[in-house]
């Protein structure tokens, strides 16, 4: 009988040793963990200098304020290398195409980001060619964002982007305090491989945006470089929707898989981001220049 109750002792004993030791070195049961990573994710997606969805806004406002896509964002874009095509017109549909290109490489950034847009002028509900047309200011513009690719690498993040869809309406773009809402749901599918806390994860990811309200200062081309280079810090809302991803753990020869499905809201104003995340209280800091989580 005492050997029978050694016996027990001793795998009573292993067991917690096991549990004491998996505690201590797998990063990967911290729930804390996977929400950061959500953080860093959700972060790269909607900043400005990370291709999010604030620089597609950035390009919306651009053109509706009157200036050209074509000829204005190269000198907007002074840290890129930037070409874009000239803006076409479909006199059947009314809509304008261009296609933008970034590229950026340093000790900090690199990047490389390819978006095609489609865009519409409206005054009170009609359809005009220019933002002034015989006179007439447009109140509205319609932009849908038709397709986009590229990848992006900062000092946490490392983006590779495989689809890219969504619009956006501007109103009171006569006005200086022009009003950004969702048209149609912003989608952002790729992968990310962040790396902190001493190990690599990697997020195969779609973050879906489900909801806007953002306020912006009307695009000026006499201010251009000055605008756009304060455009993530003059931007005041909110933005939330759907962060879902399937997650590999590296951690030394630790190997584990999660998957994390949560809504979010990200509260914008002076440059920098207020997010929540599914039901946990911590509220994470962005810097929604950058898209980084700070």
């Amino acid at each position: 009988m005492k050997q029978t109750y050694t016996i027990v002792s001793l795998f009573v004993i292993a067991a917690l040793m096991f549990t004491g030791c998996e505690k201590a070195t797998d990063a990967t049961e911290d729930p804390s963990v996977l929400m950061e990573d959500a953080a860093e994710s959700i972060s790269a997606a909607v900043g400005d200098e990370s291709g999010g969805a604030v620089e597609s806004m950035a390009d919306v406002m651009i053109a509706g304020g009157g200036g050209s896509l074509g000829a204005a964002v190269p000198v907007m874009d002074g840290a890129d290398l930037v070409t874009a095509g000239p803006p076409v017109y479909d006199s059947v549909s009314g809509w304008w195409t261009v296609s933008v290109n970034r590229s950026r490489s340093n000790n900090l950034v690199e990047r490389s980001i390819t978006r095609e847009y489609k865009y519409r002028f409206l005054r009170n509900g009609v359809g005009q060619k220019h933002y002034i047309t015989n006179g007439d200011t447009a109140t509205m513009l319609k932009s849908w964002i038709v397709s986009g690719s590229g990848y992006f690498a900062g000092p946490r993040v490392s983006h590779a982007l495989t689809q890219l869809k969504g619009a956006w309406t501007a109103t009171d773009i006569n006005k200086d305090t022009v009003t950004i809402t969702l048209d149609s749901t912003y989608v952002r599918a790729g992968t990310d491989t962040i790396t902190t806390r001493l190990s690599k994860r990697t997020h195969t990811s779609t973050l879906t945006i489900t909801a806007v309200n953002v306020k912006a200062p009307r695009y000026r081309p006499a201010f251009s470089t000055a605008w756009r280079n304060n455009f993530a810090n003059a931007i005041s809302g909110t933005i939330s929707g759907r962060y879902v991803a399937a997650i590999t753990f590296q951690n030394g020869d630790l190997y584990k898989e999660r998957n994390v499905d949560r809504e979010f809201t990200l509260t914008v104003g002076g440059g920098n981001g207020s997010l929540t995340i599914g039901g946990n209280s911590t509220r994470y800091s962005v810097d929604m220049m950058n898209g980084q989580r700070k």
